[in-house]
């Protein structure tokens, strides 16, 4: 890795001449206050809304795919459950952000499906990696993914509409108004899309549709030059096709007519109050989540979720110092319903309660930066916590900076792993949170029209939750903290330069090592390809554009449960190359032409075991903004 390091650093440094040091990249999750990315510690990556129009994207799991670190896994076709797994950790140990409010669903095991979040009227997307926890609590163990909607403050007001349609009869839409004045600033927006899908099963003609209304509005309000207003409502509602299992000959999906129906609702307000070198910031946000699962049962399966947080914090800047302060109350209510039957009752009302305090120190100067900051979990229900992260970032020339980050992050056990799916799982009162250690370091170099970093990191997780463990002394079902760790570590490189005003080239490489201990040997985790890779070409013309984009996903491993009496097995899911094309041509200063296609190279892979994903694709459409 040091070679790697080195050989970049010398072959940037060669090619050097007009360093840009004006370019400012501010992200508003690295830190408690916003900061410029050069100034931090740890691994940033922002995907701008250019970069969204440019790529025609529907949802962020496509995006996320070109970024190193991330491992997507999709059951089947669009609509499907996406997980999204950050430098080897499990899906619900990375938060997911939207305008400032935490999305994960804690009625799914503490994750977010990332296939419904459709990304036409996003304006950016902020991802941070590494231990997050000190900052933003139990679901940063293994980073932050941060969605802002609202457009920057000096857009002009506007009004338009997108329109797309193409293969699988898919159909989707978008109807959005920016409005700017001088004291408000607010968007509002309704995205749908529709799609007839393909078979998730690999055998069969049954196809599995998606349909997502999602409805946003965010806004600023700033009555006074001191007092400012945020406020965010969004809800999202899908319905989902999904297969049947074969338990008892093949043990793979089979065609159903099965159905989700889920909603998604947050809401959030905060008031910000600048009183010289004092920030005092107010905010309230709700979190409620419905899944309804419709199956040959005469009972539907439900699990809700309602997630309720109080914040205040208070940042103090004295020169080239900033302290920030944390208080926040959160409180949890789960719900599950459904058929009682000889597996047991999964019918159950819980809830939680949790009082967190968290501190962060940033000291700012020209040759680094420096951060230091901690955070204390008090848990109503299971064992209090405490996590911490150090970050240093130093400028050895105005084009290099060399970082660094060194933490422990923690997971807190989900409802899920405390009491399982139904009443003859024996709760566990005594598990305790996971906790990971790890650190990075890395390389950012700038140049005119050039970046490239290069991260090596490393990370342990403790007391890993198995919610699937047997207990011979009582014959059922309960939850542990295993003994022994799981361990990631592996390295991420990322490259963009701009040719000049009609060319420019960006690559990512993802390397990673994640195993977990198990009886003395090292296992290799599932879902976590060891290599991943994606270069993109855009050429820009005077009245449109063309964006090309290859991604290469390595073998990985997957778990698969044959029909009984067979045992569990440990399966191989094979590499594949995903290969898309997007393009827009302005008809007027109005109104644009659109067209896509995915999966160019029309490949037949799986990223869960059994799941067929969609062939090629093709799309056309067009946006007109007034």
């Amino acid at each position: 890795m040091k070679r790697i390091l080195f050989s970049l650093y010398f072959l940037s440094s060669f090619c050097s001449a007009g360093v840009d040091v004006d370019v400012e990249h501010i992200t508003v999750t690295a830190s408690r206050t916003p900061i410029d990315v050069r100034e931090t510690g740890s691994s940033v990556t922002i995907i701008t809304k250019d970069q969204i129009l440019r790529r025609n994207a529907r949802n962020l799991a496509e995006l996320l795919r070109e970024i190193p670190g991330m491992a997507v896994s999709q059951s089947g076709s669009q609509g499907s459950v996406t997980q999204v797994r950050v430098r080897g950790a499990e899906a619900n140990q990375v938060l997911v952000l939207i305008d400032g409010i935490e999305a994960n669903d804690l009625a799914q095991g503490s994750e977010f499906n990332f296939t419904h979040l459709l990304v036409s009227q996003i304006e950016r997307v902020e991802i941070v990696r590494g231990p997050q926890s000190a900052l933003w609590g139990s679901d940063a163990l293994s980073g932050v993914i941060n969605v802002v909607t609202l457009a920057p403050k000096d857009a002009d007001s506007s009004f338009g509409v997108t329109a797309e349609a193409g293969s699988l009869q898919t159909k989707a839409g978008t109807l959005f108004i920016n409005h700017h004045s001088e004291r408000h600033q607010i968007r509002a927006y309704i995205d749908t899309l529709q799609t007839n899908g393909s078979n998730i099963a690999r055998v069969g003609t049954e196809k599995d549709g998606y349909k997502n209304t999602t409805v946003n509005i965010s806004g600023v309000y700033t009555p006074a030059e001191i007092l400012e207003v945020s406020y965010s409502l969004r809800s999202t509602a899908v319905k989902s096709d999904f297969d049947s299992i074969d338990f008892f000959t093949t043990g793979l999906p089979t065609d159903a007519d099965y159905q989700t129906d889920s909603e998604q609702r947050y809401g959030g307000l905060s008031v910000k109050l600048a009183l010289g070198k004092l920030d005092q910031i107010f905010s309230l946000a709700k979190i409620d989540t419905d899944n309804v699962n419709r199956t040959n049962s005469p009972v539907a399966d439900i699990t809700k979720g309602d997630k309720r947080q109080l914040q205040h914090q208070t940042n103090f800047y004295h020169g080239n110092h900033v302290f920030s302060n944390v208080f926040e109350y959160e409180t949890e209510d789960y719900v599950q319903r459904g058929q009682v039957f000889f597996f047991g009752d999964p019918n159950k009302d819980l809830d939680m309660h949790g009082f967190s305090i968290a501190q962060e120190y940033r000291y700012n100067a020209e040759a680094f930066d420096f951060s230091l900051s901690a955070r204390r979990d008090n848990n109503s229900d299971f064992q209090n916590s405490t996590s911490w992260r150090s970050t240093l970032a130093w400028h050895y020339l105005p084009s290099t900076s060399f970082f660094t980050s060194i933490g422990e992050s923690i997971k807190n056990p989900t409802f899920n792993d405390r009491f399982g799916l139904f009443d003859n799982f024996l709760g566990n009162p005594d598990l305790t949170p996971e906790e990971s250690f790890s650190w990075e370091l890395g390389i950012r170099h700038t140049l005119a029209n050039t970046r490239i970093s290069a991260t090596w990191y490393d990370a342990s997780l403790d007391n890993e939750i198995n919610g699937f463990a047997f207990s011979p002394d009582t014959g059922a079902f309960t939850a542990e903290n295993v003994s022994g760790k799981s361990k990631r570590r592996g390295a991420e490189i990322e490259f963009s330069h701009t040719f000049n005003s009609i060319w420019s080239l960006s690559a990512s490489y993802g390397y990673l090592n994640a195993t977990q201990d198990s009886s003395g040997a090292d296992i290799v985790e599932v879902r976590r390809p060891k290599n991943t890779a994606s270069c993109r070409t855009d050429f820009t013309f005077v009245k449109g554009n063309i964006s090309a984009g290859v991604m290469y996903n390595g073998k990985q491993r997957d778990d698969f449960f044959p029909p009984f009496p067979r045992p569990q097995e440990r399966v191989t899911l094979n590499s594949f190359i995903l290969m898309n094309v997007s393009a827009s041509y302005r008809l007027t200063d109005k109104i644009t032409l659109t067209a896509r296609a995915e999966n160019l190279l029309d490949e037949d892979y799986e990223e869960v075991f059994g799941f067929a994903s969609p062939g090629l694709r093709i799309y056309g459409g067009l946006r007109i903004s007034l």
